[in-house]
């Protein structure tokens, strides 16, 4: 069953032709492609000619040398290399391990849209490019033309560098991780834009916002999307109880007629209650926003599920 249905998935993003503006795409989505209890803990993407596969429950040997085997056979050229990332609970913090082929060394280049991003396969917690926010991505590269950007949690600065080819006037890039916050310097000269277009800070989101406001600085995009937890010197974050606090120091940041293009990754959390804790921040500052629609999910991540109820909730929303 779960052979058929990867091939199945395949014969859709064929049939899509996915591949004619990228490669790097997520070829099987478990979650939403498959009824089979392993399959649905199973995602699989391809980064150039390299398959990174992640479990969120353990596969079976015999199941993941099938999965293997089927994939160097229907992607031979996309699958030279195999890593597995193990998401479940008793390995979550451990790294991608080399499956099969000729894994990649170091970081090496992918293209979406035309636009360049450097990804990783050993050694790393993630390849570097988050494939479910390519739709974003591209209303980046369309929307940011002569546009102030600042983008927070940036990790690896994908958004930054999608904004930048985009026209934008500066895209400030701001993360608690000094190797990520080296990572996106690396992506932006890759990309070839101009570096004085580009501010960089390695530092705390909450320390960071009171002295961008301080320094009378606005934006007319702001991209916020902070993960689930981390800790700082100063304390911790938690998308359960911050989202108002944290919203609350970004929107005196945005200009008016701005727009903040905000998510997070959660289950758990209802749409609903992000977008209300949103609001609150709203009200506590005095800032009028507009709703211009949702974060979307790529064609390469099918669903059944309502976008209500996805993993990935997030919004644009404008300043009025």
């Amino acid at each position: 069953m779960l052979e058929k249905e990867l091939i199945s998935a395949l014969e859709l993003r064929s049939s899509l032709r996915l591949f004619d503006e990228t490669d790097a795409l997520r070829v099987f989505y478990g979650p939403g492609e498959s009824s089979d209890a392993i399959g649905s803990q199973i995602a699989i993407d391809i980064f150039s000619d390299q398959a990174w596969i992640t479990q969120w429950a353990p596969i079976p040997d015999k199941v993941l040398k099938s999965l293997v085997a089927l994939l160097q056979q229907k992607l031979p050229e996309r699958c030279r290399g195999i890593v597995l990332m193990d998401r479940s609970e008793v390995a979550s913090e451990a790294d991608s391990v080399p499956l099969d082929g000729e894994v990649r060394e170091g970081k090496f280049v992918v293209k979406e849209f035309g636009i360049p991003y450097l990804v990783q396969m050993k050694n790393t917690k993630h390849p570097g490019l988050f494939l479910d926010h390519a739709p974003l991505r591209r209303w980046l590269t369309r929307t940011q033309k002569d546009k102030r950007v600042l983008n927070l949690f940036s990790y690896t600065g994908a958004l930054s560098v999608a904004a930048g080819a985009g026209g934008a006037s500066s895209v400030t890039t701001l993360d608690l991780s000094k190797p990520t916050i080296e990572w996106a310097k690396e992506n932006w000269d890759q990309a070839s834009l101009i570096r004085s277009k580009g501010d960089f800070i390695f530092g705390d989101v909450f320390d960071w916002l009171p002295r961008l406001k301080k320094k009378g600085l606005e934006y007319d995009t702001i991209l916020c999307d902070p993960p689930s937890f981390s800790r700082t010197k100063t304390g911790a974050f938690s998308t359960g109880k911050d989202l108002a606090r944290l919203h609350g120091l970004i929107l005196p940041l945005l200009a008016k007629n701005g727009v903040l293009v905000t998510s997070i990754n959660s289950e758990n959390i209802p749409e609903r209650a992000f977008l209300s804790e949103v609001e609150n921040a709203a009200r506590q500052t005095g800032t009028r926003l507009q709703w211009l629609g949702r974060v979307d999910l790529p064609e390469s991540f099918p669903t059944p599920l309502d976008p209500k109820q996805r993993y990935l909730k997030g919004f644009y929303l404008r300043s009025v």
